[in-house]
């Protein structure tokens, strides 16, 4: 080796020190991303002080990082909300990610736990942020649960876990103390648990001992103890737990907006004080592993007040894989866009829009369809040219590209084309152990639920397409669900006697708010293909589908348990005013009841059964 190449070699051995020893963490993995540890700026697990002032500080040093990943250690930290925020009844954000890149929060296993009214995370306008390994609760939850000890025609008594849920009885009504102040009873939900299996008590809804409760004269028994001196509506059986809320859609847990590439891995969600994940706006949202789950070293029945998980106008895939929920006070997912009502045409561009609560808009240059609510037929699509508000009123002015005469009249809806996500669901556990259904899903876009198990305590799966109620669209047109486990779902929330609270209308319920008139109606829904599941049930009602054009039900497999006392309808699939219907190559266990279709709306000769007639048809006049 002569002296030119050692000269080179020398520099390229000191180079690669140099630059090594300046970031000793660089690997394939993290390189060029600056890796800032909590304990580094004096934040560390166990000690009880307030975790927010430094995570701001980071966040607020690092905001404009290129790539940044947050580190925790394992163990507890809390989080405390700002004092003058909390008297207001204002939440505190913890970690507000505000149009920041390429960032990823690591909590290496730690425990997050909240205090008072607080937001855990929220994502604005941000782009490739990963949440994982940590878990979320809240030191006092805004649920409190009791349980029933003895149920009479005159009186309830309950025992409460004071060092978990503190009590106190004022002016003859039962009120829990919080942190922050006295914690109120919602009169509404209530529901009731098993407190054996801790699933939702058979055939019972929302407040199932009525509501008289809530008025009620409440003595305290003392020994933990308190009366309700009312008739209750029904009487559950000593050891059944009844959880209490203490608000409602108070605020979301992980919040994301206008945000694109979003993974929350490995992450537990114990309790939020609204839904525990909701994205507005999004795209490509994935959960992977993410579990909302009652707490149940704490002897919770509950996790999240509202929705386990909610996604309005999102676009790309909204992607779920190994994730469980039990406990949260609505379904395990929604994911759909939002009608808007038109109540005027003001001119040849311009109509008027009265929004829905959720109203989700529409931003110059999205394609927007127009539909008439007597047929739920998509138009050709306009293309929206931006708002403008109208003072004093909540509505606003809708501009398009396009003339809109002959193509938009008062009455009509306007759906958002633009905004319609994939979802995916595949490998996730729903169990009874949550109000209401698991998935509900209404997007036009590619949906796959496949390899799942449900037990839910309404339907498993909702696809409506709502105009009486939320406003929440719109028609499917490419849904398969495949090799599934549905195990007693549909114990809960009858429709037959709750309309419209109720909870679905079979295993698998497709209800839209729109009903065919006769047999000639175009369906609204298209392409829904249920096939290769198990359906493990104690009833008749397996599938309800209104106005579907394309439905597939085959090589599916129905075993009867007797797990639960058949309540509803006696028909195994309810079709209404369905075309082009094909069902075949289902086994069904010898003692399955029913083998039967009802059918209304339709012809027979919609339903193609190829080989042996597993289901008997019946046209809706002929009930028995």
């Amino acid at each position: 080796m002569n002296s030119t190449q050692r000269t080179l070699l020398c520099s390229l051995l000191l180079l690669s020190a140099g630059l090594f020893g300046r970031c000793p963490h660089a690997t394939a993995g993290n390189a060029g991303r600056r890796i800032v540890r909590v304990a580094d700026y004096g934040l560390q697990p166990g000690t009880g002080e307030n975790a927010l002032p430094i995570i701001r500080k980071i966040l607020d040093e690092h905001c404009n990082d290129k790539a940044l990943q947050i580190r925790f250690a394992p163990g507890r930290y809390d989080f405390f909300p700002d004092p003058q925020r909390q008297a207001a009844g204002q939440p505190t954000t913890a970690l507000n990610l505000e149009r920041m890149r390429n960032v990823e929060i690591d909590g290496q296993g730690c425990d997050w736990i909240f205090h008072g009214l607080m937001k855990p995370l929220r994502l604005m306008e941000s782009r490739n942020v990963t949440i994982r390994n940590l878990r979320i609760d809240w030191q006092h939850p805004y649920n409190s649960q009791a349980t029933i000890i003895r149920a009479t025609d005159t009186y309830l008594d309950m025992e409460i876990d004071t060092l978990r849920y503190p009590y106190a009885v004022q002016g003859d009504s039962l009120v829990f103390i919080g942190e922050y102040g006295i914690q109120r009873i919602v009169p509404e939900y209530a529901n009731l648990y098993d407190g054996t299996t801790r699933e939702l008590v058979y055939q019972t809804r929302d407040v199932p001992l009525g509501r008289e409760m809530f008025r009620a004269r409440v003595s305290d028994l003392g020994g933990n103890r308190v009366r309700f001196h009312c008739r209750p509506a029904m009487k559950p059986d000593s050891g059944t737990v009844i959880v209490f809320h203490h608000g409602r859609y108070i605020v979301n847990g992980i919040e994301i907006f206008d945000s694109e590439q979003v993974r929350i891995e490995e992450v537990t969600i114990h309790h939020t004080l609204s839904c525990g994940v909701s994205g507005v706006r999004s795209h490509d949202i994935a959960m992977i592993g993410l579990d909302i789950v009652a707490n149940e070293r704490a002897g919770r029945m509950f996790s999240t007040i509202a929705d386990a998980t909610h996604f309005i106008g999102c676009t790309g895939t909204i992607r779920f894989d190994g994730c469980t929920v039990s406990g949260s006070g609505d379904d395990f997912t929604n994911v759909h866009g939002m009608y808007a009502p038109v109540t005027e045409v003001c001119d040849e561009h311009t109509v008027r829009i009265s929004p829905t609560g959720r109203d989700s808009g529409f931003r110059p240059g999205e394609r927007v369809w127009a539909l008439d609510t007597a047929t739920m037929q998509r138009s050709r699509p306009l293309t929206a040219a931006g708002t403008s508000p109208i003072e004093g009123s909540r509505d606003y002015l809708l501009h398009f590209k396009e003339p809109v005469a002959g193509r938009i009249a008062a009455g009509h809806i306007l759906e958002n084309a633009s905004l319609c996500p994939k979802l995916i669901v595949r490998n996730c556990r729903m169990l009874k152990q949550n109000r209401g259904r698991s998935i509900l899903v209404t997007t036009p876009a590619k949906v796959r639920i496949e390899h799942n198990y449900f037990r839910s305590a309404g339907a498993a799966v909702l696809i409506e397409g709502d105009t009486e109620l939320w406003f929440e669209s719109g028609a499917v047109g490419n849904v398969v669900i495949r090799d599934n486990l549905f195990e007693d779902c549909y114990t809960s929330g009858n429709n037959l006697i709750d309309a419209p609270w109720g909870w679905g209308e079979g295993v698998i319920s497709i209800s839209p708010s729109f009903r065919p008139a006769d047999e000639t109606t175009p369906a609204y829904h298209r392409n829904i293909r249920i096939k290769r599941n198990t359906f493990r049930h104690f009833d008749y009602a397996v599938l309800f589908a209104r106005s579907v054009e394309g439905l597939t039900f085959s090589r599916n497999t129905l075993e009867r348990t007797r797990t639960f006392k058949p309540f509803y309808r006696p028909w195994n699939l309810c079709l209404d005013g369905c075309r082009k219907v094909r069902i075949g190559r289902n086994r069904l266990s010898p003692d399955f009841p029913g083998r039967n279709i009802r059918i209304d709306h339709m012809r027979a000769s919609e339903i193609i059964q190829p080989g042996a007639r597993t289901f008997e048809i019946f046209h809706k006049q002929t009930d028995r």
